[in-house]
This record gives C-alpha cells, sequence and structure tokens, in this order.
C-alpha cells in the first residue's frame, strides 16, 4: 500500500511539473532561433534571451554595419552588446522585414509589469518611487544564482581598474555570461535580472524627452539602487556601452 501511495504522489508530482513546464514552454523560434515565450501578463511574445552576439551579427552583416566589440572575450551565445538605442530598433525592423513579423523592444511600461510593479502609467520614468524590497530578480534575497552582476567575480578582475562596491558572492562571470546560464524567472525569461541592461520603449524625461530607457542590471550593477526593480538607466539614444543590450518582443 504504501509502495502504491509513494507512486501515486511521484506521479502527481510530475504532473505538476510537467504543468509549470507548459506554462512557460516555448511558443516559437525564429528564422534566427530565437525562442519566444507567451507572456499573459502583457499580451505579447517576448524573446526568451537577450538578443545574442549570433543574432546581432547576422543583422550586422546583412546590413553591413560597423559593430565595435567589446575589450573582453564573448561567446556567439553571450548578449550583444555596444548597440544603441536606435540601432535596437534597427534590428527589429530588418528582422521584421526578413520574416514577414512585427517586432518591437519592450516598452517601458511592461517591464515594469513584467517585474512585478504597480506603478502609476500616468507617472514619468525618472519620477517614479523606488520598489524598495522587489530587484530586478523579485522579493528573494540576493544570491549568486539570481543573475549576473557586479560581485566578486568582477572584481577579481577589474579591482585595479573599476571604482565600484562589488557585491560580496560569486556568480562565476566577470564580464557578460551566455543568455541562460542561470534560472528562468516566472515568465520563463532568461536574464531578466542581469547580465546586461536592456533598452526599453520610453522616455526617461518626459516632456523633454532627450533620454532613452534601459533597465534590468548588469553585471556593471552592484548599488543596492541600480538593483532595484524600478531602477532606470537614462541613456542617449546612439550611446553604446558594453554593459547594455536588449530584447525584442514580437506581435505577429
Amino acid at each position: 500500500m504504501q509502495g502504491k501511495l509513494t507512486a501515486l504522489v511521484l506521479l502527481m508530482l510530475a504532473h505538476c511539473a510537467s504543468g509549470q513546464t507548459a506554462k512557460i514552454e516555448t511558443a516559437f523560434s525564429n528564422s534566427l532561433e530565437m525562442p519566444f515565450v507567451k507572456v499573459a501578463s502583457i499580451g505579447a511574445l517576448v524573446c526568451r534571451y537577450e538578443t545574442r552576439v549570433k543574432d546581432y551579427q547576422s543583422f550586422a552583416t546583412a546590413t553591413i554595419l560597423e559593430w565595435r566589440k567589446p575589450d573582453f572575450p564573448q561567446t556567439p551565445d553571450d548578449p550583444a552588446i555596444n548597440v544603441s538605442f536606435a540601432e535596437a530598433q534597427a534590428f527589429c525592423e530588418w528582422l521584421g522585414k526578413k520574416e514577414d513579423r512585427k517586432y518591437r523592444l519592450l516598452t517601458d511600461q511592461e517591464w515594469s509589469v513584467l517585474a512585478g510593479l504597480q506603478e502609476k502609467p500616468e507617472i514619468a520614468p525618472n519620477q517614479q518611487p523606488p520598489s524598495m524590497g522587489i530587484h530586478h530578480w523579485g522579493k528573494a534575497p540576493l544570491s549568486k544564482t539570481v543573475g549576473n552582476f557586479c560581485d566578486e567575480a568582477f572584481g577579481k578582475k577589474y579591482r585595479n581598474s573599476y571604482d565600484a562596491k562589488w557585491l560580496e558572492m560569486d556568480d562565476g562571470y566577470p564580464d557578460t555570461a551566455p543568455v541562460g546560464s542561470y534560472p528562468a524567472d516566472a515568465n520563463g525569461l532568461f536574464d531578466f535580472a542581469g547580465n546586461v541592461w536592456e533598452w526599453v520603449d520610453g522616455w526617461y524625461d518626459p516632456p523633454k524627452n532627450t533620454l532613452r530607457i534601459v533597465r534590468g542590471g548588469a553585471f556593471r550593477a552592484g548599488s543596492e539602487k541600480r538593483l532595484l526593480a524600478s531602477f532606470r538607466g537614462p541613456d542617449p539614444y546612439n550611446v553604446h556601452l558594453d554593459s547594455v543590450g536588449f530584447r525584442i518582443v514580437c506581435e505577429k
């Protein structure tokens, strides 16, 4: 009898596990093998990965774009960086025409929803209150498994050349990490917290509209302020940074 109960419990656990997996199952992969998942909270198909080096290289080659590589090594599966907001949008347009689909960046409001924030949309991004207790990875305590941030791995490599306080943990990567190196979040998205900041569509400073927004933290982010889910990095649309990349959404 005990053996039958044990088998039944295992069967129920397996069913529950498969149900959870089904919720974050990849909906489709495009021509660049970028996987997308349906996220009900924003009603959109979101790429599970930050746009990778190999994805962006296809665009750069096809459009003869001069793309400056970083001063540290990357694999084809690392996130593409040194990409401006304007170039991220150009990638979406190029890929959309290539596949007869519509691609875009996440909006700033969509990002907040995915991060579990209940912000008032009528408040400008640069005026939103800090999300005390809610970080890019949620409400869980900080650990080396939540994402790639500015920690001891970063400090060991850059301690003599970078003025920053790093986190007292070691996530294993001093620079960018291959996408998917850390567990996915509840929406099935990898590296939503950390690795590289991600461009989102929106203005940081309306109505002036002079600065764009990056969100999510990065391997160079370690201060408490920058780890909050509400934090927005204000950057010009044409800036290129080795800690900024992007994630895309497919609308059709």
